[in-house]
Protein backbone atom coordinates (compact mmCIF):
# COMPACT_ATOMS: atom_id res chain seq x y z
CA UNK A 1 0.00 0.00 0.00
CA UNK A 2 1.37 3.42 -0.95
CA UNK A 3 1.75 6.02 1.75
CA UNK A 4 -1.02 8.63 1.85
CA UNK A 5 -0.11 12.12 0.77
CA UNK A 6 -1.73 13.86 3.74
CA UNK A 7 -1.72 13.89 7.51
CA UNK A 8 -4.76 15.63 8.95
CA UNK A 9 -5.40 17.29 12.29
CA UNK A 10 -8.96 17.82 13.51
CA UNK A 11 -9.30 20.55 16.10
CA UNK A 12 -11.55 23.45 17.13
CA UNK A 13 -12.06 26.58 15.09
CA UNK A 14 -11.35 28.73 18.14
CA UNK A 15 -7.77 27.41 18.25
CA UNK A 16 -7.06 28.05 14.58
CA UNK A 17 -5.90 31.72 14.70
CA UNK A 18 -3.26 30.90 17.32
CA UNK A 19 -2.17 27.78 15.42
CA UNK A 20 -1.69 29.82 12.26
CA UNK A 21 0.09 32.64 14.06
CA UNK A 22 2.50 30.50 16.06
CA UNK A 23 2.80 27.51 13.64
CA UNK A 24 2.30 25.22 16.63
CA UNK A 25 0.01 22.36 17.62
CA UNK A 26 -0.84 21.55 21.22
CA UNK A 27 0.67 18.44 22.80
CA UNK A 28 -1.73 17.02 25.38
CA UNK A 29 -1.22 14.98 28.52
CA UNK A 30 -2.13 11.35 27.71
CA UNK A 31 -3.34 10.87 31.29
CA UNK A 32 -6.28 13.14 30.41
CA UNK A 33 -7.28 11.17 27.29
CA UNK A 34 -10.70 9.50 27.34
CA UNK A 35 -9.29 6.18 26.15
CA UNK A 36 -7.61 4.80 29.25
CA UNK A 37 -6.26 1.84 27.27
CA UNK A 38 -4.27 4.36 25.27
CA UNK A 39 -3.20 6.27 28.38
CA UNK A 40 -1.96 3.04 29.97
CA UNK A 41 0.16 2.25 26.90
CA UNK A 42 1.79 5.69 27.02
CA UNK A 43 2.48 5.30 30.75
CA UNK A 44 4.19 1.94 30.17
CA UNK A 45 6.24 3.48 27.40
CA UNK A 46 7.18 6.49 29.55
CA UNK A 47 8.62 4.19 32.21
CA UNK A 48 11.29 3.28 29.67
CA UNK A 49 12.18 6.95 29.16
CA UNK A 50 14.26 9.24 31.37
CA UNK A 51 11.46 10.41 33.62
CA UNK A 52 10.11 13.05 31.20
CA UNK A 53 6.34 13.55 31.40
CA UNK A 54 5.36 12.54 27.87
CA UNK A 55 3.08 14.78 25.81
CA UNK A 56 1.42 13.85 22.54
CA UNK A 57 -0.88 14.65 19.67
CA UNK A 58 -2.65 12.58 17.06
CA UNK A 59 -3.14 13.10 13.34
CA UNK A 60 -4.79 10.81 10.83
CA UNK A 61 -3.85 9.43 7.43
CA UNK A 62 -7.40 8.15 6.88
CA UNK A 63 -9.93 9.41 4.34
CA UNK A 64 -12.59 11.72 5.73
CA UNK A 65 -14.93 10.15 8.30
CA UNK A 66 -18.12 11.61 9.77
CA UNK A 67 -17.16 10.62 13.31
CA UNK A 68 -13.80 12.44 13.02
CA UNK A 69 -15.76 15.66 12.65
CA UNK A 70 -18.32 14.65 15.24
CA UNK A 71 -15.84 13.68 17.97
CA UNK A 72 -12.47 15.32 17.29
CA UNK A 73 -13.81 18.49 15.66
CA UNK A 74 -16.96 18.72 17.80
CA UNK A 75 -19.26 19.25 14.82
CA UNK A 76 -19.90 22.91 14.02
CA UNK A 77 -16.97 23.94 16.27
CA UNK A 78 -14.42 22.06 14.21
CA UNK A 79 -11.78 22.58 11.58
CA UNK A 80 -9.33 20.23 9.87
CA UNK A 81 -5.75 21.06 8.91
CA UNK A 82 -4.17 19.11 6.05
CA UNK A 83 -0.39 18.72 6.16
CA UNK A 84 1.94 17.48 3.47
CA UNK A 85 2.89 14.14 4.97
CA UNK A 86 6.42 13.87 3.61
CA UNK A 87 7.36 17.39 4.66
CA UNK A 88 5.92 17.37 8.17
CA UNK A 89 7.28 13.90 8.99
CA UNK A 90 10.71 15.13 7.97
CA UNK A 91 10.26 18.04 10.40
CA UNK A 92 9.30 15.64 13.20
CA UNK A 93 12.36 13.51 12.48
CA UNK A 94 14.63 16.54 12.82
CA UNK A 95 13.37 17.23 16.36
CA UNK A 96 15.21 14.75 18.58
CA UNK A 97 12.82 15.34 21.49
CA UNK A 98 10.09 13.61 19.48
CA UNK A 99 9.19 10.10 18.43
CA UNK A 100 6.47 9.61 15.86
CA UNK A 101 4.94 6.99 13.63
CA UNK A 102 1.82 5.22 12.45
CA UNK A 103 -0.19 3.43 15.11
CA UNK A 104 -0.58 -0.36 14.91
CA UNK A 105 -3.91 -2.10 15.61
CA UNK A 106 -3.15 -5.73 16.51
CA UNK A 107 -5.68 -8.28 17.66
CA UNK A 108 -5.48 -9.30 21.31
CA UNK A 109 -3.78 -12.50 20.22
CA UNK A 110 -1.13 -10.59 18.28
CA UNK A 111 -0.71 -8.03 21.05
CA UNK A 112 1.70 -10.33 22.89
CA UNK A 113 4.13 -9.98 19.99
CA UNK A 114 4.40 -6.21 20.55
CA UNK A 115 7.93 -4.94 21.13
CA UNK A 116 8.61 -2.54 24.01
CA UNK A 117 9.36 0.40 21.71
CA UNK A 118 6.04 -0.20 19.86
CA UNK A 119 3.83 0.01 22.95
CA UNK A 120 3.12 3.75 22.62
CA UNK A 121 2.08 3.21 19.00
CA UNK A 122 -0.35 0.37 19.64
CA UNK A 123 -4.14 0.60 19.97
CA UNK A 124 -7.02 -1.85 20.06
CA UNK A 125 -8.06 -3.21 16.68
CA UNK A 126 -11.50 -1.57 17.02
CA UNK A 127 -9.83 1.80 16.31
CA UNK A 128 -8.19 0.66 13.08
CA UNK A 129 -10.20 2.94 10.80
CA UNK A 130 -8.53 5.96 12.44
CA UNK A 131 -5.19 5.23 10.73
CA UNK A 132 -3.59 7.38 13.39
CA UNK A 133 -0.18 9.00 13.11
CA UNK A 134 1.04 9.73 16.63
CA UNK A 135 3.63 12.29 17.74
CA UNK A 136 5.10 12.08 21.26
CA UNK A 137 7.51 14.38 23.02
CA UNK A 138 9.70 12.10 25.13
CA UNK A 139 12.41 14.52 26.29
CA UNK A 140 12.71 18.29 26.87
CA UNK A 141 12.97 20.21 23.59
CA UNK A 142 16.11 22.21 22.87
CA UNK A 143 14.00 25.34 22.42
CA UNK A 144 10.37 26.13 23.13
CA UNK A 145 7.67 24.66 25.33
CA UNK A 146 7.26 20.91 25.94
CA UNK A 147 3.51 21.27 25.27
CA UNK A 148 3.94 22.83 21.82
CA UNK A 149 4.77 21.13 18.52
CA UNK A 150 6.17 23.39 15.81
CA UNK A 151 5.53 22.94 12.11
CA UNK A 152 6.69 24.93 9.12
CA UNK A 153 4.30 27.12 7.16
CA UNK A 154 5.03 25.11 4.01
CA UNK A 155 3.95 21.79 5.54
CA UNK A 156 0.40 23.15 5.97
CA UNK A 157 -1.42 22.93 2.63
CA UNK A 158 -5.18 23.11 3.28
CA UNK A 159 -7.70 24.17 5.93
CA UNK A 160 -11.18 22.64 5.83
CA UNK A 161 -14.09 24.25 7.67
CA UNK A 162 -16.68 21.86 9.09
CA UNK A 163 -19.74 20.85 7.04
CA UNK A 164 -22.30 22.21 9.55
CA UNK A 165 -21.48 25.87 8.86
CA UNK A 166 -23.99 27.86 6.84
CA UNK A 167 -22.88 29.52 3.58
CA UNK A 168 -22.89 32.92 5.29
CA UNK A 169 -20.74 31.62 8.15
CA UNK A 170 -18.32 30.03 5.69
CA UNK A 171 -17.98 33.32 3.83
CA UNK A 172 -17.31 35.15 7.09
CA UNK A 173 -14.73 32.63 8.31
CA UNK A 174 -12.95 32.61 4.96
CA UNK A 175 -12.74 36.39 5.01
CA UNK A 176 -11.35 36.40 8.56
CA UNK A 177 -8.93 33.55 7.94
CA UNK A 178 -7.54 35.10 4.78
CA UNK A 179 -6.24 37.87 7.03
CA UNK A 180 -4.24 35.20 8.88
CA UNK A 181 -3.10 33.35 5.76
CA UNK A 182 -0.59 35.89 4.51
CA UNK A 183 3.15 35.84 3.88
CA UNK A 184 4.48 32.30 3.91
CA UNK A 185 0.94 30.95 4.51
CA UNK A 186 -0.60 32.55 1.42
CA UNK A 187 -0.48 29.20 -0.44
CA UNK A 188 -2.86 27.49 2.04
CA UNK A 189 -6.20 26.55 0.45
CA UNK A 190 -9.42 27.33 2.34
CA UNK A 191 -12.32 24.94 1.74
CA UNK A 192 -15.46 23.62 3.39
CA UNK A 193 -15.93 19.91 3.97
CA UNK A 194 -18.98 18.60 2.10
CA UNK A 195 -19.45 15.20 3.72
CA UNK A 196 -23.02 15.96 4.86
CA UNK A 197 -24.21 16.76 1.35
CA UNK A 198 -22.17 15.32 -1.52
CA UNK A 199 -24.02 16.59 -4.59
CA UNK A 200 -22.34 14.22 -7.06
CA UNK A 201 -23.28 11.25 -4.85
CA UNK A 202 -26.89 12.43 -4.52
CA UNK A 203 -27.09 13.00 -8.28
CA UNK A 204 -25.77 9.50 -8.95
CA UNK A 205 -28.47 8.06 -6.66
CA UNK A 206 -31.09 10.15 -8.43
CA UNK A 207 -30.09 8.64 -11.76
CA UNK A 208 -30.46 5.14 -10.32
CA UNK A 209 -33.82 6.03 -8.77
CA UNK A 210 -35.07 7.87 -11.82
CA UNK A 211 -35.76 10.88 -9.61
CA UNK A 212 -35.67 14.56 -10.43
CA UNK A 213 -33.90 16.64 -7.78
Amino acid sequence: MSKPKWLKKYTKLEYLPEILETRQLHLGDPKSWDDQNDAAAILMFSQRQSGFDIRGTCLTAAPDRFHFWHIFGERELGVCLWFDRERIVREFDQDHSLVSGMVRYPTRKDLFQTKPDEIAFTKREQYGDEREFRVLRVSPPVRGEPEKLKFSAYSLRRVYLNPWLSPSSVSLYKKLLRQELTGDLVHVELKQNRSLKKKDWINALAVSAGANL
